[in-house]
């Protein structure tokens, strides 16, 4: 009953397509279509390509100021934006996040800083009024 779990937070994926190194500092937006880990700074919103499915993973010591829009995000370094995930977030102990996270599941360490609302995607209404206002925000970004 209270032995050790096998879902540690953070622990969940093993590969990332793409790395942004600690020495990376990107201005602008990113689109991404599978698994992206940042260990620099980005200064833009990062969002999962339509009709896949993308990890974002923001490592302890990195920076990003913008909007995160994936099916799961890894937070461990620090976000000033807003967090959209139709499937999971995790946070881990050394996140600090500055705005509102709607998730479909949530995992949060002791110790973590989270200053915003979180807000489950209760209904199909929900995720896709998430949805569109993600796309409308990927709109305004491209043009």
């Amino acid at each position: 009953m209270f032995g050790p779990k096998n879902n540690k937070l953070g622990n969940s994926i093993e590969r990332f397509d793409t790395i942004i190194g600690q020495s990376l500092r990107v201005e602008g937006n990113l689109l991404v279509s599978q698994a992206i880990r940042v260990d620099g700074y980005v200064n833009g919103n990062i969002f999962q390509a339509d009709s896949e499915t993308a990890t974002v993973a923001v490592a302890e010591g990195a920076m990003v100021i913008g909007d995160v829009r994936a099916s799961h995000v890894i937070i461990s370094g620090r976000l000033k934006g807003n967090i959209f995930s139709t499937a999971r977030v995790e946070i881990l102990k050394t996140a600090e996040i500055e705005g509102d996270i709607i998730f479909g599941s949530v995992g949060i360490e002791v110790g973590a800083r989270v200053t915003g609302k979180l807000s489950p995607i209760e209904t199909t209404e929900q995720e896709n009024a998430a949805v569109q206002l993600i796309a409308q925000t990927t709109q305004q970004i491209t043009l």
